[in-house]
């Protein structure tokens, strides 16, 4: 037994060894909120607050980081000589020394126009033209969103918080001169004025001074960009919020001036972060497609930005159609997501010609989708203008059915650069994603693996809109100049259910 008495223990010593357990247990819990402080005091120390990601939107702001030069430049130009006005959403988390929303010169102090989210560090914005500076008289807070603006008018500079004036001073006129460095985010002075440690959202150059009520009428809104006086215009729309952006180079100048005013991103991340990076906007885009005034792209646009977007007609407008003056046209919103423009509704046989197959009734015979389903009113084609409407050049997708809604017909993915006026039958790359009805590929008297083409030779010249190759009979024809009811659909469905008749047709574009 003598060999075994260093295992065992009497009941004092149990008893201490329970108590040395014991402490040790109280030790353990105290370590460990200490390490998870530390570790809550180091995020806070390394992490930038910025506004809730929403990644699924398209309406993005722009973070820059305090800690990177990370700012966009504008290319050589005038850009102020006279009357102006500056304005911008701010969302700033610190008050670094002389935050620049913008600052357009020649280097220090030279030429200079210059908006600031804060005069030094006191929060206040500043302003500064040719040499002359003033701060505002409030104090814009920390961690949430205020709309800044700066004007010019004749003498009197003004800066405006909220759209209300908060200080004036008077101003020289900026010199009639190109400046050659023009920044967003950045400072003429050099890197001794940090980037900002804030976001920004549409930010806007006019050529005019805006009073106080201007200012706060079209604040809250994007802008169409064709506003008279406007020089340049960021959304700041680019990119998935918080996602992986490295792509992205530019800034576009959705202003009328166009490309020649676009700005060039330096030193952001761009990289699955809301640091340094596009994140969720303060503005929602003004492009619901309701009115005219608010003409969207496209059905598949306002689908994105306004999910809530039902069937219906809708404004939409396009440079390359109808001289760039917006257009009616029919969405579906619900099918398999929605977003598809109607480009097609065939539900007579008559009054169709090679020319009109692709652009007929533009002005659309349609004011709602009871009209659109009708078998008795007018036939309608925008084909001809689908290649502006698509969402990209290849990748698009097209959908077809007949005689009733997602009966006959399907869904298709375009996997090449293709067309919709496409001469001849070569765009055979194809997926199909959905199959309405249980038709089946066939190479004769039936749908065809071939995204529609314009022909002027299938079936000698009747089938002008078809999925057909033109060799021999002309059935999956969308637009027929020789009869049928309104157009040779599916006479061989593969051992499916056929449908030579349809009676109406529809075809659309996302």
């Amino acid at each position: 037994m003598e060999s075994n008495k260093k295992y065992l223990f009497n009941a004092t010593q149990f008893g201490k060894l329970l108590s040395m357990k014991k402490y040790l247990f109280y030790i353990l819990i105290l370590i460990s909120t200490c390490v998870q402080a530390q570790n809550k005091i180091f995020f806070a120390q390394n992490h930038t607050k910025v506004p809730a990601a929403n990644p699924s939107q398209s309406y993005n702001a722009l973070n820059f980081s305090t800690s990177l030069q990370n700012y966009a430049s504008l290319p050589a130009a005038t850009y102020f000589s006279g009357n102006f006005t500056i304005e911008c959403w701010v969302y700033p988390t610190a008050h670094t020394n002389w935050s620049r929303i913008i600052d357009f010169g020649n280097g220090a102090g030279s030429n200079c126009v210059l908006f600031a989210t804060s005069y030094g560090t006191s929060g206040k914005p500043g302003f500064y033209v040719g040499g002359a500076q003033f701060e505002a008289t409030s104090q814009i807070p920390l961690n949430q969103w205020t709309h800044l603006a700066a004007t010019l008018s004749g003498s009197t500079a003004t800066i405006y918080i909220n759209g209300v004036a908060s200080g004036t001073a008077n101003f020289p006129t900026p010199a009639n001169v190109t400046r050659n460095n023009n920044y967003i985010g950045r400072s003429n002075w050099g890197w001794g004025d940090p980037a900002p440690s804030a976001t920004f959202d549409d930010l806007r150059i006019w050529s005019v001074a805006k009073t106080g009520a201007e200012i706060t009428a079209a604040m809250n809104n994007e802008l169409a960009g064709s506003e008279s006086n406007l020089v340049a215009y960021f959304k700041f729309n680019e990119g998935v919020a918080c996602g992986i952006n490295t792509s992205i180079t530019t800034l576009v100048n959705s202003a009328a001036t166009g490309a020649q005013y676009n700005a060039t991103l330096s030193g952001f991340t761009l990289n699955n972060s809301c640091v340094s990076n596009f994140i969720s906007g303060k503005l929602k885009p003004n492009n619901d497609g309701l009115t005219s005034a608010t003409a969207g792209s496209s059905a598949y646009q306002i689908k994105q930005d306004f999910p809530a977007s039902t069937d219906g007609i809708y404004w939409i407008k396009n440079a390359n159609i109808n001289s760039g003056n917006p257009f009616q046209i029919y969405a579906d919103m619900t099918t398999d997501g929605g977003g598809w423009t109607l480009i097609l509704k065939n539900s007579s046989n008559s009054g169709w010609n090679y020319a009109n197959a692709i652009s007929l009734n533009t002005s659309i015979p349609f004011s709602n989708t009871s009209d659109v389903l009708n078998i008795n009113t007018s036939n309608y084609s925008i084909i001809g203008w689908a290649d502006f409407i698509k969402r990209s050049t290849s990748g698009f997708q097209y959908m077809i059915d007949a005689t009733s809604r997602r009966s006959s017909g399907g869904i298709w993915t375009a996997n090449g650069s293709y067309s919709f006026v496409k001469p001849d039958n070569s765009q055979t790359n194809i997926t199909l994603n959905t199959k309405f009805g249980d038709w089946n590929y066939v190479s004769e008297n039936g749908l065809m693996q071939r995204m529609p083409w314009y022909s002027s030779s299938a079936g000698g010249g009747c089938g002008v809109i078809t999925v057909d190759d033109g060799s021999g009979n002309w059935w999956g024809t969308l637009v027929s100049l020789c009869g049928w009811s309104p157009t040779p659909w599916i006479y061989d469905a593969g051992g499916g259910t056929v449908n030579p008749d349809p009676g109406i047709l529809w075809y659309w574009v996302r």
